[in-house]
């Protein structure tokens, strides 16, 4: 295993799962997380763990060990991977860029989603895309989507090179979500 991934300690089973994801986002700005009846998105509001599901079950489901497939809670500084391994059971890995700045990539992803559904709730903002066949989705959010803006993943991709020297990713991670330029520059 990579010294950008090491393994930490996972739930033993689904009732942990919530508990579990709630302590380690305690310490991080994010979760998202990928469930077999959808996507959600979380954050932390003090002690209490708020997720999509809080604003429109229809359009977010709710935070369940039983149906959830992979995690990630992640910031600026490291990434948190919960997932199912081969066996079924809970693997964890913290997941960190590689200590040479030189050697990282920062990459920002559009989001869909470039419009805002009425006001911020509780640091949620529904956003919908005009594509058609693309459902609404809550996000964490500090502001509403302004003309020009768009939602951006950040995201940073660790390389190493092989013995010929030539370059390739060891391990990519999530590190924001932010609003911002719709025509910024995607890679640093």
């Amino acid at each position: 295993m990579s010294e950008l991934a090491k393994e930490i300690k996972a739930p033993t089973d689904n009732d942990q799962v919530v508990s579990w994801i709630t302590d380690h986002l305690k310490k991080h700005d994010f979760l998202l997380a990928f469930a077999d009846d959808g996507v959600i998105w979380g954050k932390m509001d003090g002690e209490t763990l708020v997720t999509s599901h809080k604003f429109d079950g229809s359009i977010s489901p709710e935070l369940r060990g039983k149906t959830l497939q992979q995690a990630f809670i992640f910031d600026a500084k490291e990434e948190i991977r919960l997932f199912r391994d081969e066996m079924n059971q809970w693997q964890a890995r913290k997941v960190t860029d590689a200590k040479d700045k030189k050697r990282v990539i920062e990459e920002s992803q559009i989001l869909w989603g470039d419009e805002a559904v009425g006001e911020l709730q509780n640091g949620f903002l529904q956003v919908r895309d005009n594509t058609k066949g693309i459902p609404n989705q809550f996000i964490p959010a500090k502001e509403k989507i302004a003309v020009g803006k768009c939602l951006r993943l950040d995201v940073h991709h660790s390389v190493d090179y092989n013995e010929n020297g030539e370059a390739y990713i060891v391990i990519s991670r999530l590190a924001g979500l932010r609003i911002g330029n719709r025509n910024e520059e995607v890679l640093r």
